[in-house]
């Protein structure tokens, strides 16, 4: 028997080594085929279409997300397959009006969709913040910690400050784009980071008044990024150490950056006692009989500036665009805004709130150019979605691009029609379009949002003519955008032109 044994072994040991290479990497394929199989016929969701590509690639979604192209993906898989596609096993899209309100609304009677585990793997794993915080019961507290800075109340106390940085960025417009070509989307990062940065934290950042970013503004976007790398990694490799590799070194490097920069912020602001209310005085003043440590504040401001300044930035970068590409939406926005107000001084929030055309450009471009494009993932606790039982830990969302770009809901999609949002006779599914979300997670920023959309937008036609500069012909803002998954946007260069014949204070007292 020892021979023989001996001669098995010496048989295995002469064997070619890719041999040993081959058993399990044809093991793995076989693994894969067969699960693939099941999650096609047999899985409990095998019924919801799809690419069958989706249940044989291991993290089929969770690489789209790197992409950059997600939305655009997502939105021509929807429209081969319908409102319901499946990406995943246990992944699922929607883009139909009602999967809004069933996944994110308040509806009595159902149970409540939890955010999904991805969202554990975004930030410090120790520490939850607003939009990290998956249990509700948690997730209230927190939220009410500065809910009061976004009632009707503070928003008319903050008006002053957000009119003051309007007023200066139409002067810079005034100095630096009648003269040549701007690039605007800069400066609309510039005006909504120091907005946000002066009601967050009572200080100015300065980006406006220095014409420069402030070197915060460039790391916003890749922290996010980098969140969104971490996210994709752990649900690769796991929580190991494997999983921070996969993540680029730059992009964590900018992510630390970040955070360090947020934590100085705090800390400034700790030490620098103001008599003027901004967003952390409330945090502030309950931070030691709640125990909020220095980590909390940080990671919680953080989460303040990002979401306060780059999507409506993007928003307005977006409606910039699509108004100078649609001579009809522009001629109509600035003969309301022109008749509206006799002067420059009497655009308030208040009065911005009356102009019907202007909340239709409004509404229009958040549902052309959404802030956030892509699917907020759930997990369903075994509930119905626009008529498909969702087993208890499906993992589900409404695709806002899909949902916004799909004929089923929106005639001519990809045109920009303000007037879409006036006609009563429209046919247009428009809760299709939620880019606030909805229920207990809706952005808390929202009233503060569309107040300095609509000064942004009064007060800059009011005062200029915009045209893009760009060969209109080639620029094409949803071939050349991408989001990672915030949007990364192609330059905008617009020209103005100061209208005649009009006095503003901001601008000619001070020549």
């Amino acid at each position: 028997m020892g021979v023989i044994g001996d001669l098995e072994f010496s048989r295995v040991q002469n064997l070619p080594t890719w041999v040993f290479f081959a058993i399990p990497i044809a093991f793995l394929i076989l693994r894969t085929l067969l699960t693939g199989i099941y999650n096609l016929y047999f899985h409990p969701l095998s019924h919801i279409p799809g690419p069958k590509r989706a249940l044989f690639i291991p993290g089929y979604y969770t690489i789209l997300l790197l992409s950059g192209r997600v939305h655009i993906t997502v939105a021509r898989l929807h429209n081969l397959y319908g409102p319901h596609l499946r990406l995943g096993p246990s992944t699922i899209s929607f883009s139909s009006p009602t999967s809004w309100k069933h996944i994110y609304g308040h509806i009595g009677g159902r149970k409540t969709f939890l955010k999904s585990p991805m969202y554990d793997q975004g930030g410090d794993p120790h520490v939850r913040d607003i939009v990290s915080e998956r249990d509700p019961a948690k997730h209230g507290p927190l939220r009410r910690l500065t809910s009061h800075a976004f009632s009707a109340k503070a928003l008319t106390e903050q008006e002053d400050v957000v009119q003051a940085y309007v007023d200066k960025l139409v002067c810079q417009i005034n100095v630096h784009a009648t003269k040549q070509p701007e690039e605007m989307v800069k400066w609309y990062n510039f005006a909504t980071f120091d907005v946000i940065g002066d009601l967050a934290f009572g200080q100015p950042f300065g980006s406006l008044d220095n014409g420069e970013p402030h070197f915060w503004v460039s790391m916003i976007l890749d922290s996010v990024t980098a969140a969104a790398w971490k996210m994709v990694a752990v649900k690769i490799a796991g929580t190991g150490r494997l999983s921070k590799y996969l993540m680029p070194r730059g992009l964590r490097e900018k992510r630390e950056r970040h955070y360090e920069y947020s934590r100085k912020t705090v800390e400034r602001r700790i030490n620098s006692p103001t008599t003027r209310k901004d967003f952390m005085s409330k945090i502030l003043s309950e931070k030691d009989a709640k125990g909020y440590d220095l980590t909390f504040l940080t990671h919680h401001s953080s989460v303040l500036i990002v979401a306060g300044s780059e999507t409506t930035a993007t928003f307005l970068s977006g409606v910039t665009y699509y108004l100078c590409r649609t001579p009809h939406a522009y001629a109509k926005l600035t003969q309301e805004l022109r008749s509206a107000f006799s002067s420059y001084e009497h655009i308030t929030g208040m009065e911005t709130e009356r102009c019907s055309y202007l909340k239709a450009v409004i509404d229009e471009g958040l549902r052309i150019y959404p802030p956030v494009s892509f699917g907020l993932p759930r997990t369903s606790p075994g509930e119905i979605v626009d008529g498909v039982f969702l087993p208890e830990g499906t993992e589900c969302f409404t695709s806002s691009w899909a949902a916004t770009h799909s004929e089923l809901n929106f005639h001519r999609p990809y045109d920009f029609l303000p007037e879409r949002w006036l006609d009563p006779d429209c046919t247009d599914q428009k809760e299709a379009s939620q880019p606030f979300s909805l229920g207990s997670r809706v952005c808390l920023g929202r009233n503060l949002a569309l107040m300095e959309m609509r000064l942004i937008l009064a007060k800059m036609l009011w005062v200029y003519d915009m045209e893009l500069v760009d060969d209109v012909d080639k620029l094409d803002w949803v071939r050349d955008g991408t989001a990672n998954p915030l949007w990364r946007k192609p330059p905008l260069m617009v020209r103005f032109t100061r209208r005649e014949g009009v006095r503003v204070g901001v601008l000619d007292d001070e020549a």
